[in-house]
């Protein structure tokens, strides 16, 4: 395989793939399934004890649960990633540009991003949710089991539209989920439209600044 490749050429590679493999690194490929193995049971095993335990506030029960139901989506994409790793093993050059065009690749990006994204506002609106609780004890009233029902759904529904928006919209974003072979944005490009550059941007501030955040309103409410 290797013979057949000019002594000079270098693939345009973004760190991830060879020639040979969607994940070029050996530890990669294994950390890809203990990962995703991991991830699927852990989030489904906290789903069962928290339908077996009765606990007083069933509408934090029920952010966890649609917050499993989130970090459980990576797992999946997790899976994915490693059986086409497996299917283009020896041979991903032959398959990569198909492979980042093929509508697997584009669903498979849109659930990671669904995933990572439903995760940030979750996290976001749980951390919110304590804090006010605990800075305002007597004047702050918590969400009750059908208020929470709403912001979680408002929540799925904000990120499904993030996820998809660059799939209904290929004239203006391109190829936004196929630009390597895991199908996730994982930088900006030089080449990149501008209007999926503002996408990617409004992205990654919006992550950073729910985690950074998240840390923020944790330490000031212990």
């Amino acid at each position: 395989m290797g013979s057949s490749i000019p002594a000079g050429c270098k693939p345009n590679t973004d760190g991830i793939s060879s020639f040979e493999h969607l994940l070029a690194n050996i530890i990669l490929r294994v950390f890809v399934w203990v990962i995703a193995c991991i991830t699927c049971l852990g989030n489904i095993c906290v789903i069962c004890m928290r339908s077996c335990v009765v606990t007083e506030s069933s509408a934090h029960t029920m952010a966890i649960k649609s917050l499993c139901c989130a970090d459980g989506l990576m797992g999946i994409y997790l899976f994915v990633i490693g059986a086409f790793d497996l299917k283009y093993s020896g041979e991903y050059n032959r398959h990569a540009q198909g492979w980042m065009a093929s509508m697997p690749c584009q669903l498979v990006g849109s659930l990671a991003m669904l995933s990572s994204e439903v995760s940030v506002l979750l996290l976001t609106y749980m951390t919110l949710e304590k804090y006010f609780s605990i800075v305002f004890p007597f004047s702050y009233r918590r969400a009750g089991r059908k208020q929470t029902a709403t912001v979680l759904a408002a929540i799925w529904l904000l990120g499904l539209s993030l996820s998809i928006v660059p799939l209904c919209c290929r004239e203006s974003f391109g190829n936004y989920y196929g630009r390597n072979g895991v199908c996730f944005p994982l930088q900006s490009e030089l080449g990149e439209r501008p209007s999926a550059r503002d996408f990617s941007t409004t992205i990654y501030l919006g992550e950073a600044l729910g985690r950074d955040g998240d840390g923020v309103w944790s330490t000031g409410s212990g």
